[in-house]
């Protein structure tokens, strides 16, 4: 994997990349670099050392030696960056997009386009699917999946992930996850996720296809809830779902939402997103919390 070597005075003169107001970066800062009159990211570990930066480091170097296994909406490491003579960073494809947290609150972008970028998730884990099924990659799951972690370019209405330095791939160890918390939903069923091991800097779930579909899910019904639904109890999670029903969401969608806490695979919904009418969506968002 190709190295750049930068001084630290190099790295101040940067411009950082301003993150909406809404989305934060714990482990890193950004910054627009323009490298050989192209603009890539560059990404600055806050740790660099120990166990968990060479997980960090491990997870970057086989992304890129399977890039060419990759869609092209997948942003991959693409060169590792030493700051006086240490790796510290990494860069990739700058994409002029907006964070997928800020399209679904924007109001005045349409309930389509945004069920729309919400199916494309859907659309990438089946892709996720063929990845592992025809390449040497059987263990490649996106794990830490959530809202930020997705850019938009609305004038081609593309969808892009972005931060799979976090991913799940070639037995390396899981990176904590939004979603993946023994606060979320997940603690109600520990035989479908498994919790393998947990310290404060890596958790070592069983990151697998139910954990990924689990998050999608969550996605969705955050949408939907106007709000974190994965925060919610057993028994208000129920409650939501029935006011779905209640609503006369499709029975399908209904049930791939319900297979989250309960027993069995869980099922991807994007092919059901589209039954979702306006005055479901509306409903879902506004009238719940009146009722």
């Amino acid at each position: 994997m190709q190295i750049i070597n930068m001084s630290k005075t190099k790295l101040n003169s940067l411009e950082p990349l301003i993150l909406p107001k809404n989305v934060t970066s714990t482990e890193c800062e950004l910054f627009k670099y323009p490298y050989y009159g192209k603009e890539k990211l560059l990404k600055k570990l806050h740790r660099t050392d120990g166990i968990i930066f060479a997980n960090k480091l491990y997870t970057i170097e086989v992304l890129n030696a399977n890039k060419d296994s990759m869609p092209s909406n997948f942003v991959l490491p693409e060169s590792l960056v030493s700051i006086n003579k240490k790796i510290e960073a990494f860069t990739m494809k700058y994409i002029k997009g907006i964070n997928l947290s800020v399209i679904l609150n924007n109001p005045d972008i349409t309930y389509e386009e945004k069920i729309h970028y919400l199916k494309s998730i859907g659309r990438i884990l089946e892709q996720m699917q063929n990845i592992r099924k025809y390449t040497n990659l059987n263990n490649f799951y996106l794990g830490d999946i959530h809202e930020d972690n997705f850019l938009v370019e609305r004038d081609k209405q593309e969808i892009y992930i972005v931060d799979l330095d976090s991913c799940k791939i070639a037995g390396n160890k899981s990176f904590p996850g939004r979603y993946l918390t023994n606060s979320s939903l997940i603690k109600y069923n520990n035989t479908k996720y498994q919790t393998l091991s947990q310290t404060d800097d890596l958790a070592d779930y069983k990151i697998d296809e139910n954990t990924d579909i689990y998050c999608y899910i969550i996605m969705i019904l955050n949408y939907l809830y106007d709000g974190r639904v994965d925060r919610l109890s057993l028994d208000k999670f129920y409650d939501f779902i029935n006011y779905l029903e209640d609503i006369k969401v499709n029975i399908e969608l209904i049930e791939c939402f319900n297979k989250i806490v309960v027993g069995g695979n869980n099922i991807n919904p994007c092919n059901y997103l589209d039954t979702l009418t306006p005055k479901q969506v509306a409903g879902a968002r506004r009238l719940y919390k009146k009722k």
